[in-house]
């Protein structure tokens, strides 16, 4: 097994007995970060909806960003990073590498996306027209949701594609 290196820095060697409770570790925490992100959206939206004479509309365009998350965090933990390896992007090739190389730059795409949107809707609907800071709040829901989302597909991407001791193959006959 080679070690990894961050910045120059070598990291720890985790012991193999461990690799795998980590794996279940990072995906619980990746699914608390997505509930959590989508928790905070719906409460702002309910909030927002009970609230009587709200002076922001709450519209289609504040769902717009956590969807974007969302497919883009699907999109992004359905690549394998094997397929990012693979150099083969010449006339003799597959072609697959590249492939899975725009498909993860599709997805990463709309990561940012709708994280530059929730902070684009905070920015013109919430914070220019200065609103009182109870309804500020229903702007940064938004802009938790839209970033916990991130970190869970981040969480995510970086415990299913460590190196893995016990591989899945799926084969159809």
């Amino acid at each position: 097994m080679a070690r990894l290196f961050v910045w120059n820095i070598p990291l720890p060697r985790i012991p193999s007995a461990w690799r795998e409770h980590i794996r279940d570790f990072g995906t619980y925490a990746s699914g608390a970060l997505f509930t959590l992100g989508w928790w905070f959206f719906i409460d702002g939206l309910v909030t927002a909806r009970t609230t009587t004479d709200f002076p922001v509309s709450f519209g289609f365009e504040d769902w717009i960003p956590g969807i974007l998350c969302t497919l883009g965090m699907v999109i992004t933990n359905s690549i394998d990073l094997a397929l990012l390896r693979d150099d083969g992007f010449g006339y003799g090739s597959s072609g697959l590498a590249g492939k899975a190389k725009l498909t993860l730059f599709i997805g990463i795409a709309l990561l940012a996306g709708g994280v530059a949107g929730s902070i684009a809707i905070l920015a013109i609907k919430y914070i220019v027209p200065q609103v009182d800071g109870s309804v500020m709040y229903i702007g940064f829901t938004n802009v938790i949701q839209t970033v916990s989302v991130l970190l869970a597909s981040i969480v995510l991407w970086f415990v299913h594609n460590s190196e893995a001791d016990n591989q899945y193959n799926f084969v159809l006959n």
